[in-house]
């Protein structure tokens, strides 16, 4: 058990005595392998930067957020960065949006710069920015008074602690020594947070300090998703009592996937190490970090999946005068819903995503959802080696009702299921002339995205 830092009221963990797991370390090893390989490629080419930037940007803010409660979707919280205010009606939350986007462009600035500290004068400076125009009395100013986080096990510390308690956090940013970026910007990300310095605004403070840590030790962002609000709370509070491994899992995984996009942008295919191998020797691994393991990894594959359609289908509908797709998301199914499809039990609300087509008065829509892979012949023996959660794709043509793609006579079209295998993907095509299927293996989610958007553009609205 880690070591703490005690005050009158409150005692915070040291970061070089948190205790990771096996799943914990994979997963960090993970993140500095796809690191090593996105480094190979710098300096990026100026387009590639500018792209991921730009989509960043609107991703960080909106999660961050919504996470909070704001309600603004993706898309306007976008069109305010670009655009600013006027005009939007939900002024508060088109100001949280502006000032949040300020704040990172801010951050980046002194990264630029290199030679800026982590002191509290820079910290302050930050929340000043996102709670202007908002709580402007609040703004850039520790909390004079005491708080109390309604359902929460461990309350922030008396106000009169909270500025020397902070000088000890940030000192802890500078200097990270052993315990790593990740861990030490998933540490500071907490002690932000069982701090709460402020009245209002700690929690995208922290996730923005935490983010400026990542990205000074030459990492990325961790994106946490709205979706993932009740684990990442609950990452927070197993952290209170000094267990770390949720919280630095949250912040790794994020990362990994924000460098994989780098990846696929430069023409790589991301392939991180197989994780069988890696523990086949290792008796004493429990089975339950076994599949957290993999269903993280898997869970990362088909994200690709969908972030690549989502790419695919803007640069298609910004192209064509008639064209338009729109993709929308449902959350991943969790580890235990999957391991239920795996083992034939079965869940409910498996889908993943939609993809809408429209083309004039044409319309047509596919279901992505995932189900258990049935072996066949086609499968190699690695293939077979292991129960696997396929990804699945239903039409609906106007009627209101979807159908699998496998039951609809003379369907144009050829890709019928993705899974994975040894980290890499699989798709089962069948020939719409001779219905002759085969699979196709090692195949990158931007190939099949491609080549599913035109197929059904082609075939189906045309």
């Amino acid at each position: 058990m880690a070591t703490r830092l005690s005050d009158k009221t409150m005692e915070l963990w040291r970061p070089d005595q948190i205790a990771l797991n096996e799943t914990t370390n994979a997963l960090i090893e993970d993140v500095a392998e796809t690191a090593r390989r996105v480094n190979e490629h710098r300096p990026f080419p100026e387009e590639v930067v500018r792209r991921i930037n730009y989509e960043l940007l609107g991703e960080r803010v909106y999660s961050s957020n919504a996470i909070e409660g704001n309600t603004l979707e993706l898309r306007e919280t976008r069109m305010i960065l670009e655009k600013g205010i006027s005009g939007v009606k939900k002024k508060r939350e088109a100001k949280e949006a502006r000032n949040l986007g300020e704040a990172i462009k801010r951050v980046a600035n002194w990264i630029e710069a290199e030679a800026v500290p982590y002191d509290v004068d820079r910290f302050l400076e930050i929340h000043k920015l996102i709670l202007q125009d908002i709580k402007d009395e609040w703004a850039g100013e520790l909390r004079t008074q005491r708080v109390m986080i309604h359902g929460a096990k461990h309350q922030p510390p008396n106000h009169a602690l909270v500025g020397a308690l902070l000088e000890r956090g940030l000192d802890f940013s500078r200097q990270p020594g052993e315990t790593g970026a990740l861990v030490n910007a998933a540490w500071v990300h907490w002690a932000i947070a069982r701090i709460h310095p402020f009245m209002d605004g700690n929690g995208r403070v922290a996730r923005l300090w935490q983010d400026f840590v990542l990205l000074r030790r030459e990492l990325t962002c961790a994106i946490i998703r709205p979706e993932d609000r009740r684990h990442y709370l609950d990452a927070l509070g197993d952290a209170d009592a000094g267990e770390f491994n949720p919280l630095v899992q949250l912040t790794a995984n994020p990362v990994a996937a924000t460098f994989d996009r780098y990846l696929v942008e430069l023409g790589r295919t991301a392939a991180f190490e197989e994780w069988v191998t890696e523990v086949a020797g290792e008796v004493d691994e429990r089975a339950s970090e076994k599949a957290l393991l993999a269903y993280t990894r898997w869970k990362r594959k088909m994200e690709q999946v969908r972030q690549e359609f989502e790419l695919c289908a803007a640069k298609v509908s910004g192209a064509s005068k008639r064209l338009r797709i729109q993709v929308e998301r449902y959350p991943v199914i969790d580890q235990t819903q999957w391991q239920n499809i795996r083992d034939g039990i079965g869940a409910e609300r498996t889908w993943f995503f939609r993809v809408d087509f429209a083309s004039g008065d044409r319309r047509v829509r596919y279901y992505f959802f995932f189900g258990k892979h049935f072996w066949r012949d086609l499968d190699d023996e690695r293939e077979r080696a292991e129960q696997r959660v396929s990804l699945l794709i239903s039409e609906d043509s106007g009627t209101g009702e979807a159908e699998r793609l496998d039951k609809l006579e003379d369907c144009p079209i050829t890709i019928r299921e993705i899974f994975v295998v040894d980290d890499r993907l699989v798709c089962r095509n069948v020939d719409a002339g001779s219905s002759e299927a085969r699979h196709e293996r090692d195949v990158s989610a931007l190939r099949i995205a491609q080549d599913f958007i035109r197929e059904v553009a082609l075939t189906r609205l045309t």
